[in-house]
């Protein structure tokens, strides 16, 4: 392992630079860039898994990252530097401080006082009510990339290879868009192979949607029969929001199969609605708690509705 790491790297640094000179401020936009390289990557990774439970509305997880990417972009680049001055040159310094006393290469020590302070951290995101475990992964794990970062170029600064805002930059972005392919590919692999398989809603059969599913907090109810009849009380006519109506009475009914990709329904047909009511109850939950859910006006924000057997 000592083998693999560069011999410039083994320096004990000759002087104490944080804090003044272009050097430190080279250091810190690479560790920044680093934090904000690998933040980026890991949200574009989880934009493209799938869901893992029911969400109910329609959303375009890329569609909606590209909306709010002007904020997320402004957020991460203060998060990132704020990470920089908390954690990564606290980290470079005491680490420097530590093997000029103790004589020994400054790579070693930097990266345990990395993981000191990482624990700290952790301490901190305990009491704000996280599992230490979690908060100890989160702030550690997030340190180690802008710290090795921090930590090469520190070398190169000190090794007298110049370096420029334009090669960080440059550099940056090389690392971004390679991230961004990685995790594209391993993300469409797994999806691919079903390994990072999602949610999938319940399909449990006609002769099981037989019964009465009402809902919790409202008045809503649909009383299914095995005969094709139905029964409706207070289903959803209209549109949603402030003059959103509903209606009830008799109706009829059909089981709708999702197939390999789809997701299986109750259709509706109710004369008294004037064809008005919501004809159309998507399957949710589990196949031991199974839900009919339907949502009424935007896709995307509309008045949802959820009914469970009775």
């Amino acid at each position: 392992m000592a083998a693999a790491i560069p011999a410039e790297w083994n320096q004990t640094p000759r002087a104490p630079r944080r804090g003044r000179g272009p050097g430190a401020g080279a250091v810190a936009c690479t560790a920044a860039s680093a934090f904000g390289t690998q933040a980026l990557v890991a949200l574009f990774a989880h934009a493209l898994l799938p869901p893992q439970e029911e969400t109910y509305y329609t959303y375009d997880p890329i569609a909606d990252s590209l909306l709010l990417l002007p904020c997320a972009l402004f957020v991460l680049v203060v998060a990132a530097f704020l990470h920089a001055l908390l954690f990564t040159l606290p980290a470079l310094a005491l680490g420097a401080a530590v093997a000029r006393r103790a004589g020994d290469p400054a790579v070693g020590w930097t990266l345990a006082v990395a993981g000191a302070l990482g624990a700290a951290y952790a301490v901190l995101g305990r009491a704000l009510g996280a599992d230490y475990p979690t908060a100890l992964l989160w702030a550690a794990g997030t340190g180690l990339l802008p710290v090795c970062a921090a930590l090469a170029v520190d070398r190169r600064l000190l090794g007298g290879v110049p370096v420029s805002c334009g090669r960080l930059a440059g550099e940056s972005v090389l690392w971004l868009l390679g991230g961004l392919a990685v995790a594209a590919l391993v993300v469409g692999a797994g999806r691919q192979t079903g390994h990072l398989s999602g949610y999938r809603p319940p399909e449990i059969g006609r002769a099981a949607v037989v019964g009465t599913w009402t809902e919790e907090s409202g008045t809503t109810e649909l009383r299914l029969r095995g005969d094709g009849t139905a029964s409706v009380i207070d289903a959803p006519a209209g549109e949603a929001g402030p003059e959103a109506v509903h209606c009830s009475g008799p109706a009829t009914w059909s089981y709708a199969d999702g197939g390999r990709d789809g997701r299986a329904a109750v259709e509706l047909a109710v004369p008294a609605c004037e064809g008005r009511a919501w004809e159309r109850w998507l399957f949710a939950g589990t196949e031991e708690a199974p839900e009919l859910f339907a949502v009424v006006g935007d896709p995307e924000s509309g008045e949802l509705y959820v009914l469970r057997r009775v």
